[in-house]
């Protein structure tokens, strides 16, 4: 009997059963739990992220391996990616998941917008972009997959607060599925040769150039909003932008003929206009060094803005003298407008504060009689800064009545408002529309275009070399140690999503396949030992043995 007690604890303790009961949980810890062919791919758009003189601002990580969660089911007590539609997210819901969760995926909602909606999508834009946040924030536009997603999150049971019961929440939790977020993007480092350029050309007015008055046309023509990648600025300032290129060409008609004006007009593309206009300030100091373009100005007139509204607004630091050429021309521009006229806003300079509210104000501070033209009343209106702001927001028939009544004034300004040499002009709504075209449809963020030799600057500078004189680039480079501005690196990523289970589901499973195998253990050690103990303690059966027969006294017999 102990030959075979022994032989049965060896089949437990070395024979193939016990390879199975191990192999078991193995394969289901290693097998995933959902397939996946489930896994969706998506393009997102990192947050900005950069610096201006010395305050760093935007988000500063890239990578996300996290569970996906609502708005309303993510909890701070654990790192959560949180997907929410950006018209629906306050501030305070922003500023909690910031210093709470992992990471954050606005998704911008479907076109048309109402203004509640805008309203609260620009605000959302502003707090992220004067914040600076350690998570990392990207924005994906929607489509139907994004939206199934986005369902799915909102109705998960992981967190189900209308459970009967505490034990019917934890079943839910247990059984519902999730999804696994992951961007493996690399590590945001600073852009190495970054520069932001700005663009100059002049007409030469008749007389010795030197003594001659002179006219700055000025626009900035790059963009900004809460990612580079979707900042299109079609409005601020493609708009503008477009206008003073429409104005080039058609002065310079005016300016080839024999009685051009006695005037000197230069048009300044300038870059960095939503960094504090850095462009304009480069250049003015530049020019205040090397040469006397500065000396005789008549006024610096700045074009923002000029596509959203028929209203214009006349935006000074100083209001002008009636008998000034900035007054004459403000006149002018106010009898040209009609019914609309033109509304002059005063707004003292605040140099306290860390950012200019237009571009004017940068020679205003060198004393310069300047102004700023915007359909846009306040300098606060969050659509300068704004992702929203894209082609299908601008109404190019605004831009090009603009436009017409502004080349309009400006000759008649330039001929000193004598109706019988003032030429007739031609405003051509196709090149308005070429110009637009150009810099509407593809993004002008600092950190894409801060590039010397960039597409848009090159094409820039071919079209103001058809119109203008004396046309070069300026850069302004940043410097190694306290550089003035700064952009870093990764502006967009694939987004995967991946249909898991939520982290205590594999909790429980561990802890199972856990109290499994210790029961496995323990049977393997423990039922030889009792195998023994009953065969020990059976009472055997009693062995009767038969006599043996003396078959030798029998054959005696």
């Amino acid at each position: 009997m102990l030959g075979e007690t022994d032989e049965f604890s060896e089949i437990l303790k070395t024979g193939f059963p016990m390879y199975l009961l191990i192999a078991i949980p193995l394969l289901l810890v290693m097998s995933p739990v959902c397939p996946a062919n489930a896994a969706h791919e998506f393009t997102v758009y990192r947050a900005q992220q950069y610096s201006l003189q010395g305050a760093t601002y935007g988000s500063k990580s890239s990578i996300i391996n996290l569970e996906a969660r609502s708005l309303k089911t993510w909890s701070n007590r654990s790192r959560h990616c949180v997907f929410v539609l950006m018209d629906n997210f306050t501030t305070e819901e922003y500023e909690q998941i910031a210093s709470g969760s992992g990471a954050l995926v606005l998704v911008i909602p479907p076109a048309p917008y109402t203004l509640e909606q805008q309203n609260t999508m620009q605000e959302i834009e502003q707090t992220i972009l004067l914040s600076d946040t350690s998570i990392p924030i990207y924005i994906i536009n929607w489509t139907t997959e994004v939206d199934n997603l986005m369902k799915d999150l909102a109705d998960s049971k992981i967190i189900d607060e209308n459970a009967s019961s505490a034990a019917k929440a934890f079943i839910n939790s247990v059984s519902a599925n999730g999804y696994q977020i992951v961007v493996s993007a690399n590590k945001p480092v600073l852009q190495q040769n970054i520069a932001i350029s700005t663009i100059q050309g002049q007409l030469i007015g008749y007389g010795f150039q030197d003594k001659l008055p002179s006219i700055l046309v000025v626009a900035h023509y790059d963009s900004f909003g809460l990612a580079p990648e979707l900042s299109y600025g079609a409005d601020s300032n493609g708009s503008g932008a477009a206008i003073l290129l429409l104005l080039a060409k058609i002065l310079s008609r005016v300016y080839a003929e024999k009685n051009r004006p006695k005037y000197n007009v230069m048009f300044i593309l300038s870059g960095g206009g939503k960094l504090n206009y850095i462009g304009s300030k480069n250049w003015i100091e530049q020019q205040m060094e090397k040469s006397n373009t500065l000396q005789d100005v008549s006024f610096v007139l700045c074009l923002d803005s000029l596509g959203s509204e028929k209203n214009i607004y006349g935006h000074v630091s100083k209001p002008p003298k009636d008998d000034s050429k900035m007054g004459n021309f403000m006149n002018e521009l106010n009898s040209n407008l009609g019914e609309y006229g033109l509304k002059i806003i005063h707004k003292k300079i605040n140099l306290g504060s860390d950012t200019l509210a237009w571009e004017h104000e940068r020679y205003s501070i060198r004393r310069l009689p300047a102004f700023t033209l915007s359909s846009l009343k306040s300098h606060k209106n969050n659509s300068r800064r704004s992702i929203l702001d894209t082609s299908e927001t601008l109404d190019s028939k605004i831009v090009y009545r603009n436009a017409q009544i502004i080349a309009k004034t400006l000759v008649a300004h330039l001929y000193d408002y004598n109706t019988s040499e003032t030429p007739k002009i031609n405003v051509d709504f196709e090149s308005l529309r070429t110009s637009l075209d150009l810099l509407v449809l593809q993004p002008r963020s600092s950190q894409i275009i801060a590039q010397k030799n960039h597409p848009l600057v090159d094409n820039l500078f071919s079209l103001m070399s058809k119109y203008l004189k004396d046309v070069n680039v300026s850069h302004l480079t940043a410097e190694k140690v306290d550089p003035q501005f700064s952009f870093h690196t990764v502006t967009r990523a694939t987004l995967q999503v991946y249909s898991v289970k939520p982290a205590v589901f594999d909790l429980i499973l561990t802890l199972a396949i856990a109290v499994y195998l210790t029961i496995v253990y323990f049977f393997i050690q423990f039922v030889p030992v009792v195998y023994d103990l009953y065969i020990g303690t059976s009472t055997p059966e009693p062995v009767i043995s038969l006599p043996k027969k003396n078959n030798r006294k029998e054959k005696q017999r």
